[in-house]
């Protein structure tokens, strides 16, 4: 559950071997979907285009697992998968490896690699949680004025390439993910500044196309404020009834104050199972982010193509 209480169990059940005749039926509902699921890129890849690649970066068996052995439920997200990742990179690049070295799909994506090296926090994937849960660190885009210069496009493909990331990773397959979002507002929050078009598209790909289970989300808001007081019971209401229930908002200190926030946000999140081990210093924890994350990752890429890959 979103506290993490039966981790051990979920991961026994993810992690059993998926038989021939799962795989199998998987593919007969796969060819079988209906045309509104346009599973047509998703059906060239496996078959025809990089059958090689989809076995290596989006195996059918984690599809799978994350709609607990149905095919047909499986075979439908396998195809958004696939559909979102031709409409972000084109018929031209969505078949390449999902990697940052030559020849990947980021190669030649100039403004997206900036953008990770000059904002290497903006998506960071932190140590797991007590409960083995791998645990996603969201910095909201009005934490600083270099991530709001950046394009929407270059955001979706950061972010599209450390879920990716995450998938790879086998602690995220067996017991999920937690995502940990940050704001803390360094001055009037204007909602204007909320691009609506990309939180709802990745809001989309998460729930529609991931292969994980996404066990939690905690919004950590460094003090309260009247428009995000009000956004978020509204926004709750339009949520699916599993996301609201693991869905937590955190607001530290009084509106109009600015009040540290590093011990209550230690206190407050402990009983979800972020120990100071896991949270940044930004939230009291003592984890150091590892700024050149994006170069090491540059090297690995490069690296063997059959290697696990994990961002710590």
């Amino acid at each position: 559950d979103a506290y993490g209480r039966n981790a051990e169990e979920t991961a026994a059940l993810k992690e059993r071997e998926i038989t021939q005749q799962e795989l199998d039926a998987f593919d007969e509902a796969l060819e079988n979907l209906p045309a509104e699921h346009n599973a047509e890129a998703a059906i060239a890849a496996k078959t025809v285009i990089c059958p090689e690649l989809v076995e290596r970066e989006t195996n059918p068996s984690l599809f799978l697992r994350r709609e607990n052995y149905n095919p047909q439920k499986a075979a439908k997200r396998f195809a958004a998968y696939w559909d979102f990742r031709v409409d972000l990179f084109g018929n031209e690049r969505a078949f390449l490896p999902i990697s940052l070295a030559e020849g990947g799909a980021y190669d030649d994506e100039e403004e997206m690699i900036r953008m990770m090296r000059e904002s290497p926090t903006y998506r960071y994937i932190l140590p797991n949680d007590t409960h083995g849960r791998c645990v996603l660190f969201v910095e909201a885009d009005q934490q600083n004025a270099t991530t709001i210069s950046f394009s929407r496009e270059a955001k979706i493909k950061y972010s599209f390439y450390i879920w990716h990331r995450i998938m790879q990773q086998q602690s995220s397959i067996s017991k999920g993910v937690v995502c940990l979002y940050f704001f803390q507002d360094k001055g009037q929050f204007n909602l204007n500044d909320f691009d609506r078009i990309r939180v709802k598209k990745m809001v989309m790909f998460v729930r529609d196309c991931v292969p994980l289970h996404v066990r939690a989300t905690h919004l950590v808001h460094s003090q309260r404020s009247a428009p995000v007081d009000m956004l978020v019971p509204v926004a709750k209401c339009i949520w699916n009834s599993d996301f609201r229930l693991r869905f937590f908002y955190h607001s530290l200190g009084k509106q109009g104050e600015r009040n540290s926030i590093i011990v209550p946000a230690m206190e407050t999140l402990e009983q979800y199972g972020f120990e100071q081990e896991v949270l940044p210093e930004c939230l009291g924890g003592t984890y150091q982010f590892n700024t050149s994350w994006v170069e090491e990752q540059m090297n690995h890429d490069g690296g063997d193509e059959d290697q696990e890959r994990t961002i710590e």
